[in-house]
C-alpha cells in the first residue's frame, strides 16, 4: 500500500512538472489571412490581366513557412515587427502535385509587418490583400509573346491535317471573354464530317537554353478535352511533342504550361518551335472550343 502511495506522487510531480513546462514555452500564434492575390498588367506589352493564382508561399524575415492553397489562414510564431514576403503560386500544367512559385510574378513584400504584441495574439486574425504584377522589363527581362483575338487576324493557323480552323467570335459574343480591353476571342467548333482540329502558331521566336522556364498561360472554355502540344522542326522533319491534355470546362478557366522542359531537350537541333492546339470528337458528336488571352512568357 505504501508502494502505491509513493507511486502516485512520483506521477502527480511528474505531470505538475510537465504541464509548467509545457505552459511556460508554449507559442501563441499570429494569424495571417490571406484571400488572394490581384494582377496589374500593362495591356498593350503584358496582355490581359488574367490569372489562377491557387496558392500563397508566404515567407517571413526571408525564412520559408510554407505553401498555403487560397484562401488561407496562416498560424505565424511572430510578434512584433518582421519582413513579409508573399509569393504567388500556381499549379503547373494544371496538376495539384506540381505547385510552384509562379517565376515571372513578383512576390507582395511588407519591409515592416507588425505581429503585434505577444500577450495580445489571442484569436487575432490579419487580413492581407497582396497585389502582383509581371517583372517589368528593367527588372528581369521578361518576353512575351501573345494572342488576345483583338487584331483583324489571327496567328493561330490551320494545319494540312486539320479539317476546320479557328475563327474571332463576333463582337461582344456572350461566349468571348469579355472586359474594357476584350471583345473577342477565338472559337473553334467541331462536328459532322469536320471532325478533327489543330491550329498552329508561326514560328515562334528563339528561347532561352537549358533548364530555363518557358510558360504558356491560356484562357479556355471548352465542350471537350484538348491537347497542347509542340512543333519542333528538326533536320528536316517535325517532331510532334504532347504536352498536357486540357479538361472540358463550361466556364472561363485558366491553366498555365511549363514548355521549358520539351524546348530544352531540343534546343540544341531545332530550327524553330511552333505551339499547337489539337482536338476531335467522335461522329455524331459536336463541340465549341473557346480560347483567349495565349501567352508565351519567357526571360530573354
Amino acid at each position: 500500500m505504501r508502494g502505491i502511495k509513493i507511486l502516485l506522487v512520483i506521477c502527480c510531480i511528474l505531470i505538475l512538472g510537465s504541464c509548467n513546462k509545457f505552459k511556460g514555452n508554449q507559442e501563441i500564434p499570429a494569424y495571417l489571412h490571406v484571400d488572394g492575390f490581384s494582377l496589374r498588367t500593362n495591356y498593350a506589352d503584358e496582355g490581359a490581366a488574367t490569372h489562377k493564382i491557387t496558392d500563397v508561399w508566404l515567407y517571413v524575415d526571408d525564412s520559408y513557412q510554407g505553401c498555403y492553397e487560397l484562401p488561407a489562414t496562416i498560424p505565424v510564431l511572430e510578434h512584433g515587427k518582421h519582413k513579409v514576403t508573399l509569393y504567388p503560386g500556381i499549379k503547373m500544367n494544371g496538376i495539384a502535385s506540381t505547385r510552384i512559385i509562379y517565376p515571372f510574378y513578383k512576390p507582395y513584400i511588407i519591409d515592416s509587418y507588425d505581429f503585434g504584441d505577444l500577450d495580445k495574439l489571442v484569436g487575432q486574425v490579419d487580413t492581407i490583400s497582396p497585389s502582383t504584377r509581371y517583372y517589368t522589363s528593367d527588372e528581369s527581362t521578361i518576353k512575351f509573346w501573345f494572342e488576345d483575338f483583338e487584331q483583324p487576324s489571327i496567328k493561330f493557323e490551320k494545319t494540312h491535317a486539320s479539317d476546320t480552323a479557328m475563327i474571332k467570335t463576333e463582337r461582344n459574343d456572350e461566349n468571348a471573354w469579355l472586359s474594357d480591353d476584350s471583345q473577342y476571342s477565338g472559337h473553334i467548333w467541331i462536328g459532322d464530317t469536320l471532325n478533327y482540329v489543330c491550329v498552329a502558331t508561326p514560328e515562334l521566336p528563339a528561347f532561352p537554353g537549358q533548364g530555363n522556364y518557358v510558360l504558356v498561360e491560356m484562357d479556355y472554355k471548352c465542350e471537350t478535352e484538348f491537347l497542347v502540344g509542340l512543333y519542333a522542326s528538326i533536320t528536316g522533319s517535325i517532331n510532334d511533342i504532347e504536352l498536357v491534355y486540357v479538361n472540358p470546362s463550361e466556364d472561363w478557366n485558366k491553366i498555365y504550361i511549363n514548355l521549358g522542359p520539351s524546348i530544352s531537350d531540343n534546343a540544341n537541333n531545332a530550327l524553330y518551335f511552333k505551339l499547337y492546339i489539337r482536338a476531335s470528337v467522335e461522329e455524331g458528336q459536336e463541340a465549341n472550343l473557346y480560347f483567349d488571352n495565349i501567352k508565351i512568357v519567357y526571360r530573354d
